[in-house]
């Protein structure tokens, strides 16, 4: 093992702290003020530190002052380290309050509506640990024990609280280039797929909901599941069926393109749940951090 003696290698972590809030600022005045110490304390802090080094930090010309060639150097490397200490400490102080959001979705909502939004939350430094469960079978959602649930149906199920996200409409998507192209309907081929539950919407469904003959002519190709038929739409191998609101990444990314001259309300729609009684205002909080809206 090498041992690291860091107490004599190191100048004391107050100076550190100093320095980076005068490099940040580029002002003794301000540092000190979100310090709350002095400017004098602030001004000896990085005297002291130089001195410990052997080098010149900050060029003081009166009122003004600006980093040395050293002093960037020293800024850049103590904030990353200072930030990357401070992410460590906000994690352990997360952990030991159980801190952490559990999640539940079918397939589609969560590879394409809830994943796109907990990864953009989970950029930031402070955020706390995800789980995601996704099921294509509504009884295996409803026994997990997670805070929230993405659910889609008609109404809130009995024994759940919760709230409207969004309702639901179906209509053709497909890949921009494919989008152009398309005559119609009739001459595209349609990427279908099975029904894992009587209240999904395949092509035959929208066909006769809609009374569109064009759609019951079209030729249709059956993929096995619904996934494979957006990414096969996306690659600009047919048109799959979709909620817009659902693909709103995919969509507002230019990977796929509504044709909203073919439109289905289905009476459904997609609502974040809780067991009655058990939402707590951290849990609420870290479902609006997240992106859902409550």
């Amino acid at each position: 093992m090498v041992m690291k003696n860091y107490r004599r290698a190191l100048p004391p972590l107050d100076y550190l702290l100093f320095f980076e809030a005068v490099a940040r600022h580029g002002n003794f005045t301000r540092a000190a003020e979100e310090l709350n110490v002095s400017q004098a304390a602030v001004s000896k802090r990085i005297k002291v530190l130089e001195d410990w080094l052997g080098m010149t930090l900050v060029n003081r010309r009166g009122r003004n002052l600006s980093m040395t060639r050293n002093g960037k150097i020293l800024a850049a490397n103590s904030g990353e380290a200072l930030d990357y200490l401070h992410s460590c400490l906000q994690q352990m102080r997360r952990a030991s309050a159980g801190t952490r959001l559990s999640l539940a979705a079918n397939v589609a909502v969560s590879q394409y509506w809830l994943t796109p939004r907990i990864n953009e939350y989970l950029l930031s430094s402070d955020a706390a640990p995800v789980t995601l469960t996704a099921s294509d079978k509504d009884t295996d959602l409803f026994a997990l024990e997670t805070d929230a649930m993405i659910y889609y149906g008609q109404d809130i199920p009995a024994g759940w609280d919760g709230a409207l996200l969004f309702e639901e409409r179906w209509m053709p998507v497909t890949s921009p280039a494919k989008a152009q192209r398309e005559g119609g309907l009739a001459a595209a081929t349609l990427l279908d797929f099975d029904k894992l539950t009587p209240k999904w919407v395949n092509w035959g469904d929208f066909a006769e909901l809609t009374g569109n003959p064009e759609i019951a002519q079209a030729a249709k190709v059956n993929l096995g599941s619904y996934g494979n038929t957006l990414d096969t739409a996306i690659r600009g191998r047919g048109v799959a069926l979709g909620c817009p609101d659902v693909l709103r990444f995919e969509i507002d990314a230019g990977r796929l393109v509504p044709l909203d001259a073919y439109q289905l309300a289905t009476g459904r729609s997609y609502f974040v749940i809780w067991r009655t009684g058990l939402l707590t205002e951290q849990t609420r909080s870290l479902l609006r951090d997240v992106g859902i809206p409550l």
